[in-house]
């Protein structure tokens, strides 16, 4: 074995292109390696069988260094991607041409989510469809289906990805990992157009030395690439001098060739491929493990917390907190009467979301004090007071948001605001069960981040706009009255008007525009119709 290839097994990638040189420093030692000296000799007559494969280390050593000195470092040699990934890249840039160029990413997506997730089995080496990345990615789709919204793309993107590294990952990934892999390379995909620069280089370049490139394109290119563009180059200079020259340039672009257009499509496809080949290219295996996050020293001390600090500012945290619940049940609970010049309504308004702020920042506070707990007596017990008046707190501003909601009505924001107040409380819940029963960071961590996908995902599917405008139609009109016409109402801010039942009815004009919410709001409007004819015209029955 060579040392070139000693090198590119056992080091590092980095250091392989600083120590390439290397094979040269053993070529230039061979000759001396060659000539025997009296110990070497008096050790080949004893054992002959030994002595004989440093010499032929030394002599192939010369070859590689040889081959090392024309062509530079390894990384820096060109080598032709698997046909396979080449072929299943084309495929899918073909994909996205066809079902995502100049469109929002609708419901054409999924079949492109399904080429691209078949062309990576493709390349595996079973050639298999294995089962659990296959029902992520359905799973991952199905809020694109139900409606085409940001939260839908966000996931139908992330599925994707996450599907394509469990697939090419070894047995039973962590999903912690698979997902830290997947963001990566999602990650790495800004880095792909510069990547294809430099191949495209190497490739010329290799052609220029006569080696065998593989393709007659390459071979073509290496001869092409600096004609073609120092003949640019000068075209360009002489259009700007000579006004003739840029006038045969004018009529040539006035052709009916739409070179803007093809330039945009050549940037979005060079965007999908960019996107498409590090899940690709990736090689797959076992996916490294998390660092776990409690191990060395808290994080807290870099910001002066201690078993001291923290005991004083339970102490006066507490305190401060116990002001906040009092004043909440005096005025909200008890019906207290409120200053002068302040309304039930302004007082709800403040204090919902700063309580829920303060609430966040409490359970940061938590987590980082958990590692000195232990450290005085009445430690655990000032920490579960300090949790459970924070828990009052989002109570409160629960309360708050929906005194406020009585007063002026329902909003998408608002919904979104009372969602948040219950997942801030279910993280402080998970709080106080992770210091009673001493778990980690990192336990902590991977349960709120599920539960945070498994609320977006479930919210993925509910019409808010629907609860909405039913909502607030029922506070002003009452339940069972027709609104408008259309039967299609905005959720208003004030009473009824006109103008309130100007509204764009939803239409598909393609497949590419269906989704299950607007077909279904089409078919309502359609029978909302029918129905009000029908009370119009009895006899027509």
């Amino acid at each position: 074995m060579t040392l070139a290839a000693r090198l590119d097994r056992s080091l590092p990638r980095p250091l392989q292109r600083e120590a390439w040189w290397l094979s040269a420093a053993a070529a230039s030692a061979s000759p001396a390696a060659a000539t025997p000296s009296p110990q070497g000799a008096a050790l080949s007559e004893v054992a002959p069988s030994q002595a004989a494969p440093p010499k032929t280390v030394a002599a192939e050593s010369g070859t590689q260094a040889k081959a090392g000195t024309d062509h530079g470092p390894p990384d820096d040699r060109f080598r032709w991607p698997p046909t396979a990934h080449l072929a299943a890249l084309i495929a899918c840039v073909i994909a996205a041409n066809l079902l995502l160029y100049h469109r929002w990413p609708g419901l054409a997506f999924v079949p492109f989510a399904v080429t691209v997730f078949l062309a990576t089995v493709a390349t595996l080496p079973g050639r298999r469809i294995p089962r659990g990345p296959a029902l992520l990615l359905v799973a991952s789709q199905l809020p694109l289906i139900e409606h085409h919204q940001l939260l839908a793309v966000a996931f139908a993107v992330s599925g994707l990805a996450v599907s394509l590294v469990w697939a090419r990952a070894a047995a039973r990934p962590g999903a912690a990992e698979v997902a830290l892999k997947a963001a990566q390379l999602l990650l790495s995909s800004v880095k792909q157009p510069f990547r294809a620069i430099r191949f495209a280089s190497l490739a010329v370049q290799a052609g220029g030395r006569g080696e065998d490139t593989g393709t007659m394109a390459l071979k073509a290119a290496s001869r092409l690439a600096f004609p073609l563009l120092g003949a640019t180059a000068l075209l360009v200079l002489l259009a700007v001098a000579n006004p003739v020259i840029e006038g045969w340039i004018d009529q040539l672009f006035t052709l009916d060739i739409h070179f803007a257009a093809l330039l945009w499509r050549v940037v979005f496809l060079s965007i999908v491929a960019s996107f498409v080949w590090p899940f690709l290219s990736w090689p797959g295996g076992v996916l490294p493990q998390m660092p776990a996050l409690d191990a060395g020293a808290p994080a807290g001390r870099w910001l002066g917390l201690n078993a001291g600090s923290v005991t004083l500012a339970l102490v006066l945290f507490n305190a401060m907190l116990l002001v906040q619940v009092g004043t909440d049940v005096r005025y909200l609970l008890a019906g207290g009467e409120l200053p002068e010049g302040l309304t039930y309504s302004a007082y709800a308004r403040r204090g919902a979301f700063a309580l829920m702020a303060t609430a966040v920042l409490a359970g940061g506070f938590a987590v980082l004090a958990r590692p000195y707990l232990g450290a005085r007596p009445g430690l655990r017990g000032l920490m579960y007071l300090w949790l459970a008046q924070n828990l009052a707190l989002t109570g409160a501003a629960g309360y708050r948001l929906w005194m406020y909601v009585e007063a002026y009505g329902l909003t998408t924001l608002r919904i979104h605001a009372a969602i948040w107040t219950v997942l801030v409380g279910l993280g402080l819940v998970l709080i106080a069960w992770q210091i009673r029963r001493e778990r980690s960071t990192g336990w902590l961590l991977r349960r709120v981040a599920a539960l945070a996908l498994a609320t977006l995902y479930l919210c993925s599917f509910v019409n808010f706009s629907h609860i909405v405008a039913s909502h607030n139609i029922a506070r002003l009109k009452g339940p069972g009255e027709p609104v408008c016409e259309t039967g299609y109402p905005v959720a208003p801010s004030h009473a009824p008007s006109d103008a309130w039942c100007k509204t764009v009815r939803p239409r598909i004009d393609s497949w590419r525009d269906w989704d299950f919410r607007t077909w279904r709001t089409i078919g309502y409007l359609e029978a909302e119709k029918v129905r009000r004819r029908m009370n119009e015209n009895p006899g027509r029955r």
